[in-house]
């Protein structure tokens, strides 16, 4: 069994895969209750992807003394071709991976829509070319309630809607439909410069958007594990090496 543990700044992911099958998730905001549960599970292999403070980040990994732990010095299925990537989001990569693992030799974008809403691409050739990040839901919500006197904060999102008749439902409407407007025009992009463009959905925020229509080019898959599932790609790799 694999275990994937995917330590988020604000959400720990606990994953138990066999076989490529996610079998189990856990999810914890409490950083005690995650050490207790992690302490009493057993694993083959475990890779740990951690955006936390590095004492924390090394708690974990004492508790499993052979884990991988993720980093730019990890080797990867794919060619990573972006610039920088000491700076890389171990979530982007995961996600890159995974897009490479679901569709070998196919040109692939990863829209994740999580605290920022991230595009990730990988060519035909598998390689990794980068994308864009720009904020995500929540966020454009707190922007426009902390950086104005007057605008409230929203924490609702009006999908079916396209005129708003108040403030709440004009900032509502204004901000998703502002994403469904940036996420079309990316893939209009996208889909001018490579053909037969694979599309992944995924993020903790990936319910508001199942239903939107994008595109009759491409073929559009939702997947909420995107990114645990690349995490165990990566590790499997690394074992077998």
């Amino acid at each position: 069994m694999n275990l994937v543990v995917d330590i988020g700044n604000t959400l720990i992911k606990v994953a138990q895969f066999e076989q490529g099958n996610c079998r189990n998730i856990e999810r914890f905001k409490d950083q005690k209750l995650f050490l207790k549960y992690v302490s009493s599970v057993s694993a083959n292999n475990v890779i740990i992807s951690s955006v936390r403070d590095v004492s924390f980040t090394n708690e974990v990994v004492n508790l499993f003394p052979e884990s991988l732990l993720l980093t730019t010095n990890t080797h990867l299925p794919i060619i990573n071709s972006y610039v920088t990537p000491e700076t890389l989001g171990n979530d982007r990569l995961a996600n890159a991976v995974s897009a490479f693992t679901a569709f070998p030799n196919q040109n692939t974008l990863t829209i994740d829509f999580g605290t920022c809403l991230k595009f990730d691409f990988v060519t035909s050739s598998n390689e990794y070319l980068g994308g864009s990040i720009s904020p995500g839901l929540t966020m454009r919500f707190k922007a426009l309630h902390t950086l104005t006197d007057n605008l409230p904060l929203i924490d609702d999102v009006q999908t079916n809607q396209l005129i708003g008749t108040d403030t709440t439902s004009s900032i509502q409407v204004g901000v998703y439909q502002g994403i469904i407007a940036e996420i079309s025009n990316m893939i209009s992009q996208y889909e001018k410069k490579y053909n037969k463009l694979n599309i992944i959905l995924t993020g903790g925020d990936l319910r508001w958007f199942l239903d939107i229509e994008m595109s009759q080019k491409n073929s559009i898959f939702a997947d909420e594990f995107h990114t645990l599932k690349g995490l165990n790609t990566i590790l499997n790799y690394n074992v077998q090496k």
